[in-house]
């Protein structure tokens, strides 16, 4: 595999990484409501997850995953439950002010993490994604354990620096001022795109 091909790999994850998702959602909620280190938690379990799909692509264990069908299944309403509580959050407190609000409020980092994982193993067409574009720069039949340790750094680099980024933005928007007129229904909103966004995973087909 050479340079060009993982600066490009890298290139391609990270655009991707930065498209608004849910899992976007969860980075900057959680960085929002409680601190930039719940952000950096549910980013590691996002990159986890990205590293197990990645992982059984380039093995070749798709027929695993296609057998643990129902386990995804049951891993995406987790995921939507984990949304709609953190939405549920977002409405019971709103209103609150930054000032008034502990910058490590309760919740387990456990709960940020878990949510990051979830969430991202719930969308298990990402082994497809994955089995499509890694061909492009490797050989799968083929593929060298130097090359997939190296697929596997950049790919921690490129969706954890992604994700990252919006700990950043969520959090300087936090400290920023607002007109508190707009904070109660801007945290209302935020809290209902998050149950809402909860449910559809529920409820997806």
């Amino acid at each position: 595999m050479t340079l060009f091909g993982l600066l490009s790999l890298a290139g391609i994850l990270w655009g991707l990484a930065l498209v608004p998702g849910l899992s976007v959602v969860a980075v900057t909620t959680r960085t929002a409501t409680l601190g930039p280190v719940h952000g950096v938690a549910v980013t590691a379990g996002i990159v986890l997850g990205d590293l197990l799909f990645i992982a059984l692509a380039l093995f070749g264990l798709t027929a695993l995953a296609q057998l643990l069908g129902g386990v995804f299944v049951v891993i995406r309403v987790l995921a939507g439950l984990c949304l709609i509580g953190f939405g549920i959050h977002l409405l019971r407190h709103a209103g609150a002010s930054p000032a008034a609000t502990p910058v490590v409020a309760r919740g387990s980092l456990g709960t940020s993490f878990l949510a990051g994982l979830l969430i991202t193993l719930g969308d298990m067409k990402a082994i497809l994604f994955y089995l499509s574009l890694l061909p492009v720069f490797v050989d799968l039949g083929r593929v060298t354990s130097l090359e997939a340790l190296m697929i596997l750094a950049v790919s921690v680099f490129a969706v954890g620096s992604a994700k990252l980024l919006y700990v950043v933005l969520a959090w300087r928007l936090r400290t920023w001022r607002v007109n508190p007129r707009l904070r109660t229904p801007l945290q209302r909103a935020a809290g209902g795109v998050m149950v809402g966004a909860g449910a559809w995973l529920v409820a997806r087909p």
